[in-house]
């Protein structure tokens, strides 16, 4: 029986596992509902894939399984990858079936839903935020909650459709927007749509960051931090990270997240938490994603270690241990940044990024119309740097941002490319070393 390494909706920087995949000899799959990308730093070169299937809708689950079990049936199992939450708990099934590590397919629906999670976590007091149903938010008579409160899909991905309100008037406002709002993507959509489900609650304060972990059979292994750039008028749209990030209250965050993971019953795999870090005060999670990093992190990752960062993912997923000495390691700061058009762009003729960029990516067609809006899904392009310090990354990512051209202008300073982020970022502080222990020893 061959081996093979299956991949649930080839995208993005999962090119890069399949290539690593394919090295060590395993027929390629790929459950793609989109079309293969052809060009771009991600295209899927002629005849890496030995067998694409395609999914003509991931919430059809009856077909997906009978697919999943056919797989198992003719091929052995050497390793499977994902990073669309749609498709996690037909992955972890998978994973089940071949005897591989995986955290169960019932447990990933509960962590998969935002609105099960948080609940969880209030109940477990690992957790300050108040959480309800919209359903039931839209049958108060008064507000809720002190402040302000975040509405988004029980699930959701990319930060797709969510809001910021503060009174009952403007959460009707904000559930009428999102009923309407057209979603870019299909699959986004129909993953949104096909739940239904949105959570309000209340509103974290603090600094957006991240949490970059690799789990091997019930030890959490933390890589990093990485740190976030938001739009200023909208935090809620994320336009940039910086990677390592040597927050000064590392040790706090990192036992946070050993604590979400071990709540969630998180046994294997890579793992993404975004959490909001306040200067003092309870470190709060604002999503887990039982997945690696979105967008071009893999690229980020390994340019700060200097090492082919996939090696270690396909290790994970074939059930290995992955090296992480490298972590002790890394040579460089490393910075992606997301771009949106400037306020009433409608078209999108022309974008050219700085020579010092790296991985650049324009994510629209040219000639494409564009929303008017300054969401998340209103993405234009993407591109990468580096620096031997954490201000010199910084300043160079910020700079690079400003000179890209958009239609022939630079972005320069406008509404849409002013970015928010921490005092923290860009400095360079003294990195903080943790003694390495098991996620029980938190």
């Amino acid at each position: 029986m061959k081996k093979a390494f299956v991949l649930f909706e080839l995208m993005n920087h999962m090119v890069m596992i399949a290539k690593e995949a394919r090295a060590r000899g395993y027929e390629i799959v790929a459950l793609n509902h989109d079309p293969l990308r052809r060009s771009g730093p991600f295209a899927v070169p002629d005849g890496l894939i030995d067998h694409l299937v395609p999914i003509e809708s991931w919430s059809d689950s009856g077909k997906i399984q009978a697919i999943v079990d056919d797989l198992h049936r003719r091929f052995q199992i050497a390793g499977t990858y994902s990073v669309f939450d749609s498709t996690l708990h037909y992955e972890a099934a998978l994973r089940e079936r071949a005897g591989l590590p995986n955290n169960g397919e019932a447990n990933l629906r509960t962590v998969l839903d935002k609105g099960a999670v948080r609940k969880k976590l209030y109940a477990e007091g690992l957790t300050g935020l108040r959480s309800m149903s919209l359903d039931e938010a839209l049958r108060l008579d008064r507000w809720p909650f002190d402040g302000p409160a975040v509405l988004k899909p029980a699930h959701g991905t990319g930060s797709a459709l969510c809001y910021i309100v503060a009174s009952l008037g403007e959460l009707r406002a904000a559930a009428a927007e999102a009923r309407e709002a057209a979603v870019v993507s299909s699959i986004i959509k129909d993953y949104i749509v096909s739940h239904g489900d949105f959570v309000l609650e209340e509103k974290a304060e603090g600094e957006l960051l991240s949490v970059e972990s690799l789990v091997h059979r019930g030890e959490v292994r933390f890589v990093g931090l990485m740190g976030r750039y938001v739009l200023a008028k909208d935090p809620v749209v994320e336009l940039g990270t910086l990677f390592p990030y040597n927050h000064p209250r590392l040790p706090e965050i990192v036992a946070a997240s050993e604590a979400y993971h071990r709540s969630m019953s998180i046994f294997h795999g890579a793992t993404h938490l975004e959490v909001m870090v306040p200067k003092e005060g309870r470190v709060e999670l604002v999503d887990f994603n039982v997945r690696f990093a979105g967008a071009a992190s893999l690229i980020t990752l390994g340019d700060a270690f200097g090492v082919r960062y996939e090696t270690l993912l396909t290790d994970l997923a074939c059930g290995a241990p992955p090296d992480l000495s490298l972590v002790a390691r890394s040579s460089r700061f490393a910075c992606e940044m997301l771009l949106l058009p400037p306020p009433g762009a409608t078209e999108l003729r022309e974008l050219v990024f700085p020579p010092e960029s790296t991985n650049r990516r324009i994510t629209k067609d040219l000639g494409q119309r564009l929303t008017g809006r300054a969401d998340q899904l209103d993405i234009v392009g993407m591109f990468n740097v580096t620096g031997p310090t954490a201000s010199e990354a910084h300043r160079t990512a910020l700079d690079a941002r400003a000179r890209t051209l958009f239609n022939g202008r630079p972005l320069g300073v406008n509404a849409n490319n002013d970015l928010a982020f921490s005092e923290f970022m860009g400095a360079d502080l003294e990195p903080i070393t943790l003694g390495r222990r098991r996620s029980s020893d938190a």
